[in-house]
């Protein structure tokens, strides 16, 4: 049985995916699940350091198609909202997104995923949220999956399913499967359910906060002196961390669907329900 989760805090800026970007906002997390309720952290490293010679887009692919996990969270959209979904629901919703025009970049921009959004359906408002986005909305921040204009989703999106498109791994909720499973995580919407600082808790002055939540999720999870040191210095880091719960929730099946049937149109956000 697998045993081995991963989180991976993502990234719609293609500057982000290229090899010499050494400030890089793109980790990921690999945990070892030690039994129900804890986890060891074995490796934290930005997506410029995963092995290989492609392109970093295309190494964590490898990474993930693979299916050598348990389960993977990424913070980021796996859909669209139901209304901007095409006919054939999250499978095409795939095979569309691979094939839009990327202009040499890992995958298209988020003005592209806008116009096939709005292919589907015109926008009835500028900022449409999915279900499981209206559930967080008025607790934390959410990104509309269709918006390109500043902290949009559409970009987000646009990486996150074209990633998906080229792994073709089974993805929450619309598949359960006891290995290589993908998950949609949102740090953000973990922190809140935990009542653990879930903003202001990026750069420097953020620092304090990273502390604290660290603090607050190592009942769950053992995290080494050398990786604790990196999650302290970046929020990006402890991000990817937190994506593992999401992963751990899904695969474990502990993740919450409040709404099954906007669930299956345009998928769920994973949280793991369990306070630390």
């Amino acid at each position: 049985m697998l045993t081995v989760v991963h989180g991976i805090d993502f990234s719609g800026n293609a500057r982000q995916w290229t090899p010499g970007c050494r400030r890089s906002n793109v980790w990921i997390a690999t945990a070892q699940v030690h039994d129900e309720k804890f986890m060891k952290l074995v490796a934290l490293r930005r997506v410029q350091d995963l092995p290989g010679n492609f392109q970093p887009f295309k190494r964590l692919a490898g990474l993930l198609a693979g299916g050598e996990y348990c389960a993977a969270g990424v913070d980021a959209p796996f859909a669209l909202p139901a209304r901007h979904m095409p006919d054939g629901g999250f499978p095409v919703l795939l095979r569309d997104v691979a094939k839009l025009p990327t202009g040499g970049r890992p995958f298209a921009k988020g003005e592209e995923l806008v116009v096939y959004g709005k292919r589907n359906a015109s926008l009835e408002k500028p900022k449409p949220l999915r279900t499981t986005e209206q559930f967080w909305q008025g607790r934390v921040n959410v990104r509309s999956t269709l918006w390109n204009g500043p902290r949009g989703g559409a970009p987000f999106a646009a990486a996150s399913l074209t990633l998906l498109a080229r792994i073709k791994r089974p993805a929450w909720p619309w598949c359960r499967v006891p290995c290589g499973l993908l998950v949609e995580a949102f740090p953000a919407a973990q922190l809140h359910h935990w009542e653990l600082p879930y903003k202001g808790y990026d750069g420097s002055d953020g620092r304090s906060a990273r502390e604290e939540i660290i603090e607050g999720i190592s009942p769950r999870i053992e995290i080494p002196d050398g990786l604790h040191a990196r999650c302290q210095e970046s929020a990006d880091a402890l991000d990817s961390v937190l994506c593992v719960f999401a992963a751990r929730a899904a695969a474990a099946g502990l993740a919450p669907v409040d709404d099954p049937t906007a669930a299956e149109l345009e998928g769920w956000i994973a949280v793991h329900p369990q306070g630390v």
